[in-house]
């Protein structure tokens, strides 16, 4: 009897390794990056929120851009490539956008 649960256990193994590899890792990833998305979006705000009284002279728009964008970046591109240029300008829009309807 003893043996026939352990042959079972070890026929089960391989499903488990399978299901967990296949189902669960990726969700795990997905719900790590959805949170690094969320702070990367809320610190986009907040530079935003700093280019509008740092440059508050009119016609510098591509100077606070390129302050928000060169902060992002080095905050959470210092170690390893997390987030391209293109996407902070997106969020940065995105940011810009939610501020001007509040």
């Amino acid at each position: 009897m003893n043996d026939k649960l352990f042959e079972i256990v070890l026929m089960c193994v391989p499903i488990l390794g399978a299901i967990i590899t296949g189902f669960l890792v990726p969700y795990i990833k997905a719900k790590i990056s959805a949170a690094r998305l969320a702070q990367i979006a809320e610190w986009t705000e907040k530079a935003v929120r700093a280019a509008e009284v740092l440059f508050d002279t009119p016609q510098c728009g591509s100077e606070k851009r390129e302050y928000v964008i060169c902060f992002i970046d080095r905050m959470f591109n210092s170690k390893k490539q997390m987030i391209t240029k293109e996407q902070i300008r997106v969020l940065l829009e995105a940011a810009l956008g939610q501020i001007k309807q509040t």
